[in-house]
């Protein structure tokens, strides 16, 4: 059967194809999505069709794996929506973040006010996560130095933290390095 036959004939099917559509899906407008998506399958498709079969059955056939596959792929996403709904933690605490938000700014002005050495190495080692030998090597100072400075830099900022206090329920993260 040539194609544009088969395409005439598609185009007679439109109305029987919308009926059926408006049986599965229940609204005017998904109905109407599910023709149009049908007919451009079918379409795509031609190679595959044997004439010797029907044209409404094969386009109904189409139109009902659609129709299937999208109430499917509906399905899956909304159980991937609750999953990812599960781990949403929906008791934000607002004054709590603000509360961790001014102890960072605190933290982060204190660390600035560090001596340029110890800021320098706290930060590589501590908030980069670089090795005390790769920093050394950097520096072009012994690995000692390095120790040393990390040390200095992290008992100031645990003195600091020890004489203001953090806020409230404010919990110190463990830093790469061994800075808790």
């Amino acid at each position: 059967m040539p194609d544009d036959i088969v395409k005439t004939d598609m185009i007679r099917l439109l109305p029987k194809l919308r009926s059926f559509a408006l049986r599965l899906c229940r609204n005017p407008d998904q109905a109407d999505d599910l023709v149009q998506t049908t007919c451009e399958r079918a379409i795509r498709s031609l190679d595959q069709f044997d004439p010797a079969t029907r044209l409404d059955s094969w386009m109904f056939r189409i139109m009902q794996n659609l129709h299937f596959n999208t109430v499917r792929d509906s399905a899956n996403r909304a159980r991937l929506f609750d999953l990812a709904m599960t781990d949403y933690d929906e008791s934000y605490d607002g004054v709590q973040a603000a509360a961790s938000s001014l102890e960072l700014q605190k933290v982060q002005r204190f660390i600035g006010e560090l001596d340029d050495d110890n800021r320098e190495v706290l930060l590589k080692i501590a908030i980069e996560g670089r090795s005390y030998k790769d920093v050394a090597d950097e520096l072009g100072v012994p690995i000692g130095t390095v120790t040393s400075r990390l040390a200095r830099a992290r008992l100031k900022l645990r003195e600091f933290l020890d004489s203001n206090g953090t806020a409230p329920g404010v919990k110190m993260q463990s830093m790469p390095g061994g800075m808790s």
